[in-house]
């Protein structure tokens, strides 16, 4: 076929898009952008790749270790849920970096484990030398706090899943005296719209929905996204 022929047929299935858009009547000036920059990455606010320096380029892959700990005001329902948002990340983190042809790779949660119990004083270290350790270039210290679960004077019949998480970004090669590259505060709220009524959504499953969610919105802060990614958790 002719480059005018295939030029033809690309703009055909075009106008044949946007007549489907307009025959189930969605706005087709809002579509026609989604078509034009679905593909086009968010820029992350904290990246963790570094602007200059021998690991700028995507070919060169960047190491991370997440740290998860909480806070006072964490609710029983989310025991252990640190742990559990670690290993989310460690997940998230390297697939979002791939999505946006990056290569982020996280030291696996195992490996981490295996150093505390061999440091037992992990806890009075510096964060930036427990990544040294472990061969990081980044740790990323995540600490949640004041999770709430339901809905206020709801009766515990309405999810409305709330906390406050407060992020450090360490550059591992950076002197330890300088703190982190990088700190902010998350307001988190699940789900975005919406309610879910604790009769139709268990509380485990409305659990790890939770996790899952705060896990991608934490990725996103570290890791230049496109706006397709994710949707299945978009709520």
């Amino acid at each position: 076929m002719t480059r005018t022929g295939v030029g033809r047929w690309a703009k055909r299935g075009v106008w044949a898009a946007l007549a489907a858009v307009l025959a189930v009547g969605c706005n087709p000036l809002t579509t026609i952008g989604f078509l034009l920059h679905k593909d086009t990455p968010v820029p992350a606010p904290y990246p963790f790749r570094p602007k200059e320096g021998e690991k700028a380029e995507k070919n060169k892959e960047v190491k991370v270790l997440v740290l998860c700990d909480h806070a006072n005001g964490v609710t029983y329902e989310f025991a252990g849920a640190d742990r559990e948002l670690a290993g989310m990340l460690a997940k998230r983190l390297p697939e979002l970096a791939k999505e946006n042809k990056d290569k982020v790779a996280v030291i696996p949660p195992a490996e981490l484990d295996k150093f505390k119990m061999k440091n037992p004083d992990w806890r009075n270290m510096r964060p930036a030398r427990i990544g040294k350790f472990l061969g990081a270039d980044y740790v990323l210290d995540v600490n949640v706090g004041n999770v709430n679960v339901y809905q206020p004077q709801s009766g515990r019949r309405i999810y409305e899943g709330r906390a406050e998480v407060e992020v450090d970004v360490y550059d591992v090669a950076a002197a330890a005296a300088d703190g982190p590259a990088h700190h902010y505060t998350h307001p988190f709220v699940y789900p975005k719209t919406g309610m879910l009524a604790t009769e139709d959504v268990p509380l485990n499953r409305f659990r790890q929905l939770f996790l899952e969610r705060l896990a991608l919105e934490l990725s996103r802060q570290h890791i230049d996204y496109k706006p397709g990614v994710g949707i299945g958790v978009e709520q």
